[in-house]
């Protein structure tokens, strides 16, 4: 396995970084945040982290609105931490992943109803071409 690249070891440290300092943070908006993931610029100059929350709607506004809010505090609170000429600027974005596959489920499990057999019989498994076979 190859070393992990600069861009990859700088985006692990952010991500710690910044899910430290939004969980130190003292908002009761804020509610049970987490970040997901960060994506780092190739140029590493811009750093977008992806947040969810518990809860509906009116609890994903109130987070985000927090987090915006915060948003220079946790920028100033990776600082220290980050050894680069210039320090990424904060992106903060809210991670839908785990909605559209929800939703993406649904619709596979509504299309499986209508098959003739209602969705009771697992679909046979795809053949993989580059697996090996059997003697």
């Amino acid at each position: 396995m190859p070393a992990p690249t600069r861009q990859q070891r700088l985006a692990s440290l952010l991500h710690r970084e910044i899910a430290t300092a939004v969980r130190g943070l003292d908002d009761p908006r804020i509610g049970l945040v987490t970040i997901t993931r960060v994506e780092l610029s190739g140029d590493l100059q811009l750093v977008t982290a992806y947040w969810t929350v518990l809860g509906a709607m009116r609890e994903r506004r109130l987070a985000e609105h927090a987090l915006e809010s915060a948003r220079t505090y946790i920028r100033s609170a990776y600082a220290p931490a980050v050894r680069t000429r210039l320090i990424p600027d904060l992106r903060l974005a809210y991670d839908d992943r785990e909605e559209r596959r929800e939703r993406m489920n649904d619709v596979i499990g509504r299309a499986r109803r209508t098959d003739s057999d209602h969705g009771s019989k697992p679909e046979p498994p795809i053949s993989d071409p580059d697996a090996p076979t059997a003697p």
